[in-house]
């Protein structure tokens, strides 16, 4: 099993975070609208907040990335990125279940969005018990609540 750390990022993470970011939901974005470089720099630029940002580490080398953050009575996991190297070695996996002990010791729900064409994502989250509770044109809307394990 890779062993994996969670580091706090900080402001010298963006560039990092955008090559994360584009590393593992690229070829999905460019599936479902095109990737526009331009357009996707200016959105990750608007949307960078290290408060809520964990970079995803194995021996030192960046993995992925991490965004959660609390909204009112729920959580919302708006980025879980692992890059292409490290994916299929349970590192996500490992990670959601971390977050979801902890939605159950607070009893909270936790929401994330997953593009439609991204299957691998879907199909992990409702492995994890996840469920669809809304769609938009472009993205599968999930809860996860604590109640319905």
């Amino acid at each position: 099993m890779t062993e994996y750390t969670l580091r706090e990022a900080t402001n010298q993470d963006f560039e990092l975070s955008y090559k994360i970011r584009k590393n593992a939901l690229g070829e999905y974005v460019e599936q479902t609208r095109g990737w526009d470089e331009d357009w996707q720099l200016k959105y990750h630029k608007k949307d960078f907040d290290a408060k809520i940002l964990k970079i995803i580490e194995v021996k030192g080398n960046p993995a992925g990335s991490l965004e959660v953050y609390r909204e009112n009575d729920h959580l919302v996991v708006s980025g879980l990125y692992i890059i292409d190297r490290y994916q299929n070695q349970q590192i996500g996996t490992r990670i959601m279940t971390s977050i979801i002990k902890d939605a159950h010791l607070n009893s909270i729900k936790i929401k994330l969005q997953v593009l439609k064409v991204n299957n691998k994502a879907k199909v992990l989250y409702e492995r994890l018990n996840f469920k669809v509770f809304e769609e938009t044109e472009h993205h599968f809307q999930m809860i996860y609540k604590p109640s319905d394990k």
